[in-house]
């Protein structure tokens, strides 16, 4: 599962049922679904094909209206978009029922995406970020209907414990050294070969010991034969592991040394949360970072240039004091800054904005009556 499926499941799991009833509609079955029904939340498959892409997208509105219907014969109140690739049928819908919409921004975006997904049609857009926020004022999105809402991570299942008998080690008993992972989709985005290509420095340059995992399911083919191909050429075969999809991140997390990440997201707070130190590089700026705090929570490089990686990464790898104390501050922060159960209630005070503010305009219930809510979400499958 991705970091923005987890998010959503937080929020659904910790809203309050007596007020509102998350009702979740996904293009296909995937792991999602599987948590999401498991946990007792009304889950449905509608096939939602591209709102833009050619030809699929010329059915876009008969979907739409598929997704509308539903969403009436369901009387809902809200329509929440947690998929920016879904902000047009959320907007579309919520527009021909009269509803409130929300769409959630998870990534940085140009001016032009926010334009291509229609953003500014929503109600209410979450930002993730500051730097997520500062896109969409960039874009022209008017700051009243930004709610800057944090990633978050469950405290209580990502724990330091979670790795007391270490799964990568005992799974793959060849690992030596420090052991440094990067969790991530395999593709361009999320930046592999950058992370192989540091890897390859520090153990024949610098001839570091250490092991470096690759965790993630294939979402790029091609991306992927040239991480397939790097590590062949460089003779890493036997330094590199790629574990595929786990079910088992907690776990996972906790049996690292050292978490990379090249691209942000809410596993650098998951890492956090199991107390080990993060290393964010080529993604965000030290201001614009409210939780991964430079030298306090982790290690924060705004530079993509490799030699600047492979700087930090030796820092991390060459002092183990280091290592303990940024996980410990990590670990820290997190109980008292990163509560999914806070990052749920923001959320469900943005609903209660939202249904008050436009009451005169859409069809909402009196107060102490249930409203409810559905969730629109991209479900990738799982893949290798």
């Amino acid at each position: 599962m991705g970091g923005s499926q987890r998010q959503l499941f937080h929020v659904l799991t910790n809203l309050d049922l007596r007020r509102y009833e998350p009702i979740v509609v996904c293009r296909r079955q995937g792991a999602s679904t599987e948590q999401l029904r498991a946990a007792d939340i009304q889950t449905h498959i509608i096939p939602l094909r591209p709102w833009r892409s050619f030809p699929r997208g010329l059915w876009r509105y008969t979907d739409a209206r598929k997704l509308a219907a539903f969403a009436a014969q369901q009387d809902v109140s809200v329509i929440h978009s947690s998929d920016l690739w879904l902000s047009q049928y959320a907007t579309w819908t919520a527009r021909r029922l009269g509803l409130p919409s929300v769409l959630h921004v998870r990534a940085p975006l140009a001016a032009a995406c926010i334009v291509k997904h229609g953003c500014k049609a929503a109600d209410s857009l979450i930002a993730i970020s500051k730097r997520v926020r500062h896109d969409l004022l960039l874009g022209g999105v008017s700051d009243e209907k930004i709610a800057l809402i944090g990633d978050s991570v469950d405290v209580e299942r990502f724990t330091p414990g979670a790795g007391e008998r270490n799964i990568l080690k005992r799974q793959f008993p060849n690992s030596k050294g420090t052991i440094i992972g990067l969790v991530g989709r395999i593709e361009p985005f999320k930046r592999q070969l950058d992370f192989l290509r540091a890897a390859s420095q520090i153990l024949k340059k610098h001839k570091r010991n250490a092991t470096f995992v690759l965790v993630g399911n294939v979402h790029c083919t091609q991306y992927y034969r040239q991480v397939l191909d790097f590590i062949r050429d460089n003779q890493l075969e036997d330094r590199v592991i790629l574990t595929g999809p786990r079910d088992d991140m907690p776990q996972v997390l906790a049996s690292l040394d050292i978490l990379v990440s090249l691209s942000g997201g809410s596993v650098m707070f998951e890492a956090m949360s199991c107390a080990k130190p993060v290393l964010s590089a080529g993604f965000s700026t030290k201001a614009n970072s409210t939780h991964l705090q430079d030298g306090k929570t982790g290690l924060l490089v705004s530079s993509k240039d490799t030699v600047d990686l492979v700087h930090a990464m030796l820092r991390l790898i060459d002092n183990p004091d280091l290592r303990r104390y940024l996980g410990v501050q990590a670990r820290a922060w997190a109980e008292n800054h990163l509560s999914h159960v806070s990052m749920a209630l923001q959320t469900q005070a943005l609903y209660d904005r939202l249904l008050g503010e436009y009451a005169p305009r859409y069809r909402t219930a009196a107060a102490g009556i249930r409203a409810r809510t559905a969730a629109a979400e991209m479900v990738s499958a799982v893949s290798v």
